[in-house]
């Protein structure tokens, strides 16, 4: 029972975002520098990902 209730509002959301760009007005481009907010993002998150910290490889043994 409990699934159906999940899936009924998986399908409600997917309805509603399929229909609501052809109800709203067209928006305006956003500015030029907020472009550019996604693609910082991403280089933070890659230069994290690759980039790991001394702490996290834990103590050195030779």
């Amino acid at each position: 029972m409990e699934g159906s209730k999940v899936m009924l509002l998986v399908a409600t959301a997917a309805v509603v975002l399929l229909l609501l760009p052809l109800m709203l007005p067209p928006l305006p481009p956003p500015p030029s520098l907020l472009l550019f907010v996604p693609v910082l993002l991403l280089l933070s998150l890659l230069s994290l990902a690759f980039f790991p910290s001394h702490d996290a490889m834990g103590p050195v043994i030779v």
